[in-house]
């Protein structure tokens, strides 16, 4: 007697079935790439707002402790809030460092740059070029500055530190522009834009903000490490020259000559 088995049916996709399994897979990522892209954008954004945080009220505490004095605000060997030179030690061996003393909060994770540091402090919060430091008052890159805390009379608009990206290695100075009359609309250094069109920036009283660029040269300055950058009428130049120095208890600096 014969004996009949029912056929099984193979159960496995057919390759035109298949294809279109992959091809549905392959537009389902195509569609979450840029959202989780954005995410991971934000995430690296808001650590590092959290970084700038950090230091920011790290060199706010200093000058209680220092008979209200501001951390020098360029590398230097002998009272730098950094030493001068590259990777870990000179940020160990700095002023600050006791006050933020885990390394990662030094250095903004979007930084490419193989960096140890990725912040830098304004040029007149003690730093690069202060008037107090030079001789010579009509220097073309003197501005008014201060190492006195009490003497920032609007810390929440005082520019203290922010993102920039030194292409030549660590940030040998602090962070400088041009601030004079005769010098408008002229930069000096360049803003880091490590997340998207902007950089993270603190201000005195401790708060932080993400400042979103406007003029397309200012951007270029950053993408090109394009130092002295001349471009009239930056709306950018403006902006960030109303934070830089609001010191306004006393006279600027004179200009006895055309600088």
């Amino acid at each position: 007697m014969k004996h009949f088995y029912p056929r099984l049916k193979n159960s496995g996709f057919s390759l035109i079935e298949l294809l279109v399994c992959l091809g549905v897979v392959a537009m389902l990522v195509s569609m979450l790439m840029p959202a989780l892209q954005r995410a991971r954008h934000n995430a690296m954004q808001t650590r590092c707002l959290s970084n700038i945080h950090q230091l920011t009220v790290a060199w706010g505490a200093y000058p209680s402790d220092h008979n209200n004095k501001i951390v020098n605000g360029m590398p230097d060997d002998n009272d730098g809030w950094v030493k001068q030179g590259a990777g870990r030690t000179p940020i160990e061996l700095g002023k600050l460092f006791s006050y933020v003393n885990r390394f990662d909060v030094w250095r903004c994770e979007a930084d490419q740059t193989g960096n140890t540091r990725s912040y830098s402090i304004a040029a007149p919060m003690h730093g690069e070029k202060w008037d107090a430091h030079l001789i010579n008052t009509n220097d073309p890159l003197v501005q008014y500055g201060t190492d006195e805390f009490l003497e920032i009379i609007n810390p929440s608009k005082q520019l203290v530190m922010l993102e920039e990206l030194d292409a030549r290695g660590w940030n040998a100075g602090s962070w400088i522009m041009y601030a004079r009359s005769s010098k408008q609309y002229q930069w000096i250094d360049y803003m880091a834009t490590f997340h998207g069109n902007g950089t993270v920036m603190g201000f005195a009283d401790g708060h932080v903000d993400y400042w979103h660029w406007r003029d397309k040269d200012t951007l270029y300055a950053s993408f090109n490490s394009q130092l002295f950058l001349n471009d009239q009428g930056n709306e950018d130049w403006m902006r960030v020259r109303n934070v830089y120095r609001s010191l306004l208890s006393r006279a600027d600096v004179p200009e006895l000559i055309n600088p």
